[in-house]
């Protein structure tokens, strides 16, 4: 199984064709497919709209009871991912369920994580330019570990990234975790569309901010194995979890 594990934050205008997208890409997977969708207390009524999404394919609702962010927003769905595949990626459609077989193809023996190398016109010309300096820092303070343009559309092997948890008391940078695991990685090339609902938010400022987070997440202490991570995100970060399976 792969658990398509997808961060929601004023998404809104998207989650319909997103679910509608997806379902349509699991339905020709040779793997049986999940999605985790996790609202990150989304101040829109984006919880409302995945609550009536159909069930076309399987799917949870990991409702977070505060904003976490992105990085763990994202680690909190892996928590409640079944799948033997964790796939990860935004709500906007700039990710495009499509490319998810080439990513699973991809991901051969001896490899962990296949990211999704973008390419496109997709942001600004300065906003490109900051992403692809933040980007550089990435791979080369990683060293070299973590591939050029590499973003968070992947696909990763659950039984790699299952300790990540452990680390979300420190709001980590899940890159940084890849990094810091020494996680053998690979990459595929796709094609971003431009944003059709805006401008991504993701300005200079907030790369930085990010970038920060990266180095920070190197730096973490390695936590301790235990059920102390479950119980932190359950008391901590879960407002509720509810899972939708398909009707066969």
């Amino acid at each position: 199984m792969i658990s398509v594990v997808i961060p929601v934050y004023k998404s809104a205008t998207t989650l319909v064709a997103l679910h509608e997208r997806i379902s349509q890409v699991a339905a020709l997977l040779p793997v049986s497919c999940e999605i985790v969708y996790v609202n990150d207390a989304s101040p829109d009524h984006s919880l409302a709209i995945l609550r009536q999404l159909p069930p076309t394919v399987s799917y949870h609702i990991v409702n977070l009871k505060k904003n976490a962010g992105q990085s763990s927003a994202l680690i909190a769905g892996m928590a409640f991912a079944r799948g033997e595949l964790v796939a990860t990626m935004d709500a906007d459609l700039q990710d495009e369920p499509e490319n998810l077989p080439t990513l699973i193809n991809a991901l051969k023996p001896g490899v962990d994580v296949v990211f999704g190398r973008r390419q496109g016109k997709y942001e600004s010309p300065g906003r490109l330019l900051t992403s692809h300096f933040f980007k550089g820092m990435v791979h080369w303070f990683s060293g070299r570990k973590i591939p050029m343009n590499a973003g968070l559309f992947m696909v990763a092997r659950k039984d790699a990234t299952g300790d990540f948890t452990s680390y979300l008391p420190h709001a980590p940078y899940l890159i940084g975790l890849i990094a810091r695991a020494g996680l053998q990685c690979a990459t595929v090339t796709v094609d971003r569309p431009g944003n059709a609902f805006g401008e991504t938010s993701y300005t200079f400022r907030k790369r930085m901010g990010v970038a920060r987070s990266f180095f920070r997440t190197l730096r973490l202490p390695v936590p301790k194995p235990g059920p102390e991570a479950a119980e932190w995100l359950n008391s901590h970060l879960l407002a509720d979890h509810l899972y939708i399976a398909r009707k066969q």
